[in-house]
C-alpha cells in the first residue's frame, strides 16, 4: 500500500523530552530497587527486570514511535492501539516488574514504611473499596475517552491529549495493582477476587471494541473526513481498530489469568513448605526440653 502524502513512515520517531525524562527516571529508580533486592537475597530476578523494561519500552512505542503521529490525525486504529498500549499492556508489565519480593526488599526504608499496612497510605491501598474504585476509574477512562466528541477533541488539542494519556496510564496502573497485588506484606487479595476484577475490566473494554468492529457507519468525524494513510478507508480503519482491540484484550486476559494462577500456586507451595518445616522442627524442640526430675 502506498503512504498518503505527509503520513509518517515507520522509521519516524519523536524525541519528546518529557517522555524520555520520565522513562529514564523510572528506569533509574527501578535499578536502585533491584540492586538492593539482589544484594539482600543473592539471587537474580530476570523476569522482573524483563517485565518492567518491557513496560517502559511499550510506553516509548506508544508515545515516541510513529504510532503517536498516526494516532493524531491519520488512523483511528493507531489511536486505539495507543490506548491499549497505555491503559493495558504497559501498566500490566510495569506492575509485574514490581511484584514480590521487589518492593519488600528493594525499596528504601522510608518508602517501605509508606507502603506498610500500618501506614495511612498503605492502609488506603489495601482498603476493601480500593478494588472497585480502581475498576470504576478504569471504566471511566475507557468509556469517557471513547466518546466521539471527547476522542476527537483530545486528538486535536495537545494538552488534552497528554491528560488523556496520563489518565489511561494511571488508571491502568491502579487496576493492575489490584490484579497483580504487588504490595509488600503477607495479606493479599483472594485469587478469585483478583480474577473477577480482571474479567470485569475485559467486559468493560468489550463495550468499546465490539461496536467498532461491527457497526457499519463511521463514529469519529476526525478520522472519517481526515487524511487517509496506507490506502485504508475510514470504515475499514474503524473495523481494524475494534477487532485489534478485542483480540488484544482476549490475549491480555489469558496471559494475566495464567500469571495470577501461577502466583497462587507459588504461594500455596510456600505455605506448604513452611508448614512442613514447622512440623519437623516441633518434635526437635520437644526433645530438647529438659525432663523433670522425679
Amino acid at each position: 500500500m502506498s503512504i498518503a502524502a505527509g503520513a509518517p513512515g515507520w522509521g519516524a520517531w519523536s524525541a519528546d523530552p518529557a517522555v524520555i525524562g520520565a522513562v529514564l527516571l523510572s528506569a533509574a529508580g527501578y535499578a536502585g530497587c533491584y540492586r538492593r533486592l539482589a544484594r539482600r537475597t543473592g539471587r537474580r530476578y530476570t523476569g522482573h527486570v524483563l517485565a518492567f523494561g518491557g513496560g517502559l519500552c511499550v510506553v516509548m512505542v506508544a508515545l515516541l514511535s510513529p504510532v503517536d503521529e498516526l494516532a493524531d490525525r491519520w488512523l483511528l486504529s493507531a489511536h486505539m492501539l495507543q490506548h491499549v498500549l497505555l491503559a493495558d499492556i504497559a501498566p500490566a508489565l510495569l506492575v509485574l516488574g514490581i511484584r514480590p519480593p521487589l518492593l519488600a526488599l528493594g525499596l528504601p526504608p522510608a518508602l517501605l514504611r509508606v507502603l506498610s499496612p500500618r501506614a495511612r497510605f498503605g492502609r488506603l491501598l489495601r482498603n476493601r473499596l480500593m478494588a472497585p474504585i480502581a475498576l470504576g476509574l478504569w471504566a471511566a477512562t475507557q468509556w469517557g475517552w471513547s466518546i466521539p466528541t471527547a476522542f476527537d477533541f483530545a486528538a486535536a488539542h495537545p494538552l488534552v491529549h497528554a491528560i488523556e494519556h496520563l489518565s489511561l496510564l494511571g488508571s491502568g496502573l491502579l487496576l493492575w495493582t489490584v490484579v497483580v497485588d504487588p504490595l509488600p506484606g503477607s495479606s493479599r487479595r483472594a485469587l478469585w477476587s483478583r480474577l473477577g476484577y480482571l474479567g470485569a475490566s475485559r467486559a468493560i473494554s468489550a463495550l468499546v471494541c465490539l461496536p467498532l468492529t461491527w457497526i457499519g457507519t463511521t463514529l469519529y468525524p476526525r478520522y472519517a473526513v481526515g487524511a487517509r494513510a496506507y490506502g485504508i478507508s475510514a470504515l475499514t480503519d474503524q473495523h481494524i481498530a475494534g477487532a485489534a482491540m478485542c483480540l488484544t484484550e482476549f490475549f491480555v486476559f489469558g496471559v494475566a489469568f495464567v500469571v495470577v494462577f501461577l502466583d497462587l500456586l507459588a504461594r500455596d507451595e510456600k505455605a506448604t513448605y513452611l508448614a512442613e518445616r514447622a512440623s519437623r522442627s516441633a518434635p526437635d524442640a520437644t526433645a530438647r526440653q529438659p525432663v523433670n526430675a522425679r
